[in-house]
């Protein structure tokens, strides 16, 4: 009997020893499946470890790259290794009467498009509608839409019967600028938050508070600065420049053609008026000088009448003859 009831016994516990163990396995295989879709084989008790270990090496690996020399750290900077700044320039050829439509229409286009996407800058034209005209328009774009607008444009120069004379892309590498310029706004801002604590913490003189302040003051005007600074280069680097020059196309006759002939009439009618006006400005200097020489000759013609013909008067006898010496 007790023999049979130790054979009962150890087969009730080896039975519950498999129900525990498929108890363990069911988390693992729900989760396999989960994991990948589908049913997965019972993992290898040496699987764990080298999961753990691979998982490890990927956690590791972007502390790596994050470690990068020459990429930007801290929170103010995280993403590119470079800034690169792109001004793109286009030149167009159209058709005179063309040129202050398309022109407006461009930038019409970047004001509707907003100051997020794109900023004008300036426009400026001169010149005759019928004759030759020239004009630019610069703007500055977000790149996605710039990209966009600058197919746009080249459309618009199609229809209009034109053509793109000229296209050049520039591009500047402010990278070195703009960590530096991170690098020496953390250490400024540093600098600031030992001054406010300093002056939050060591109460002294007077003399010494003030000090403290000015400094304060100065570290702060320093920070503004640099981040001005900072602010326009990360607009440049987010917002790509682009410079539209307009040019009217030549034309065989033009309003302008015979424009050098009225030039030379105007100037032939102008040397004729010139020169008549001239003459008359000698005729009047002269009549004042006219007139005073007319009555000085009047004056010796009247002076010559009274002495018998002669302007000087006679000498008399005894002038002529004078006495004889006595002997």
């Amino acid at each position: 009997m007790r023999v049979l009831a130790g054979i009962v016994l150890a087969a009730a516990l080896s039975a519950c020893g498999m129900e525990q163990s498929a108890q363990t396995q069911a988390p693992a295989v729900d989760m396999a499946e989960v994991a990948s879709g589908g049913a997965a084989p019972p993992m290898e008790p040496a699987a764990a470890p080298v999961s753990r270990a691979a998982g490890e090496a990927e956690e590791a690996a972007p502390q790596d790259a994050s470690a990068t020399p020459g990429a930007p750290q801290g929170p103010e900077s995280p993403a590119p290794v470079s800034y690169l700044a792109y001004a793109y320039s286009l030149g167009l050829e159209l058709p005179s009467d063309r040129v202050i439509g398309v022109m407006d229409s461009h930038a019409a286009a970047c004001r509707q498009a907003g100051p997020r996407l794109c900023q004008l800058i300036g426009a400026e034209r001169s010149g005759d509608p019928e004759a030759y005209i020239r004009g630019s328009v610069t703007l500055r774009g977000e790149p996605a839409w710039l990209q966009t607008f600058m197919a746009t444009v080249a459309s618009d120069t199609q229809n209009a019967g034109g053509q793109i004379k000229s296209q050049s892309t520039s591009t500047e590498d402010l990278t070195r600028a703009i960590i530096d310029t991170e690098a020496t706004l953390r250490a400024k801002r540093a600098l600031r938050d030992r001054l406010q604590r300093l002056l939050e913490s060591r109460p002294g003189r007077l003399a010494d508070l003030l000090e403290v302040e000015r400094e304060l003051a100065r570290v702060q005007a320093e920070i503004d600065s640099t981040e001005s600074n900072l602010a326009a280069m990360r607009t440049r680097v987010s917002m790509s420049m682009l410079t539209i020059g307009y040019e009217s196309s030549a034309r065989s006759i033009r309003s302008d053609t015979f424009e050098p002939l009225g030039r030379a009439l105007a100037g032939f009618l102008g040397a004729i008026v010139q020169g008549v006006a001239a003459i008359i400005m000698l005729i009047a200097i002269l009549i004042p000088w006219a007139v005073l020489a007319a009555g000085i000759a009047w004056v010796l013609l009247w002076v010559r009448r009274r002495r018998g013909g002669r302007l000087l008067p006679r000498r008399g006898k005894a002038e002529e003859h004078p006495p004889a010496a006595n002997s």
